[in-house]
């Protein structure tokens, strides 16, 4: 079942987000495993060195960005494994860490964290798909993912609301329309993607109802991504500039013609 971790289609997805196979480096500036940010008081003293370390102005807005972060490193990967690989990979969260390298050793010098991984799992669709992508979800959100975005939206303090946008935008790009799909591929990214985004309960989110749903358009009877957000992710208050799909730039706009 693990054969799929040695493919060139899981290398390319682990280059793309620039996961690290394997233990942190040894002399990284800051380490700390994914199952630790289950716990408050770990979660709120990690963050707290974050915001001072990325120089964010608040809890709230380096709580943001790393959600953000996080669905780049951590949740995109997972679902490309699942809609176009049509693999279940799990993250054991004990063996995965955050971490921050030294800034002279990473090209481009981000102070934001990397993700190192050991003992990943990978298996196979078996059975009905339906069934197989239900189980899939929910592991990678009711259970790992919504405790952790729960945890942050309580300590910093930040609406749930924005955690989900900001794991929508990482994953809603995956779903674009390429040409270069067949048609079946192309009606299994539709069929996941209204999966996740209109049919699975709130359930398999660890929540009431699907906190997706309210970040979607339908498009010529497809459910396809918004273009623009409706929280703002607080990006342009560590930054100085807004991100290219926040709400506040057509505000500011409005503001300066009135």
């Amino acid at each position: 079942m693990n054969l799929y971790l040695s493919t060139n289609l899981w290398k390319e997805t682990v280059e793309d987000h620039s996961i690290l196979l394997g233990e942190p480096p040894e002399h990284s500036v800051r380490t700390i495993a994914l199952s630790e940010l289950h716990d408050e008081e770990a979660c709120r003293e990690y963050i707290s060195w974050f915001q001072n370390y990325i120089d964010a102005p608040d809890m709230k807005v380096a709580a943001s960005m790393l959600a953000k972060r996080l669905g780049y490193l951590w949740t995109t990967p997972l679902v490309t494994a699942m809609t176009f690989h049509h693999q279940h990979v799990t993250f054991q969260l004990e063996n995965s860490f955050l971490y921050h390298p030294a800034l002279s050793d990473h090209e481009g010098g981000t102070r934001f964290p990397f993700l190192a991984v050991n003992g990943l799992q990978a298996e196979g669709l078996t059975g009905d798909r339906a069934v197989w992508r239900e189980k899939v979800v929910e592991e990678m959100f009711a259970v790992q993912l919504t405790p952790l975005l729960k945890t942050l939206a309580a300590i910093a303090p930040l609406s749930m609301s924005i955690l989900w946008e900001n794991i929508m935008v990482r994953i809603g790009r995956l779903f674009a329309p390429d040409e270069a799909e067949t048609e079946q591929e192309s009606k299994i990214i539709r069929e996941d993607f209204s999966y996740l985004t209109q049919v699975a309960s709130g359930q398999v989110f660890g929540v009431r109802k699907n906190p997706l749903t309210r970040f979607t358009d339908c498009k010529d009877n497809v459910h396809v991504a918004k273009s623009e957000r409706i929280t703002c992710c607080f990006y342009y208050q560590m930054s100085g500039e807004y991100c290219l799909k926040c709400p506040k730039i057509d505000n500011e706009k409005e503001s300066q013609l009135q």
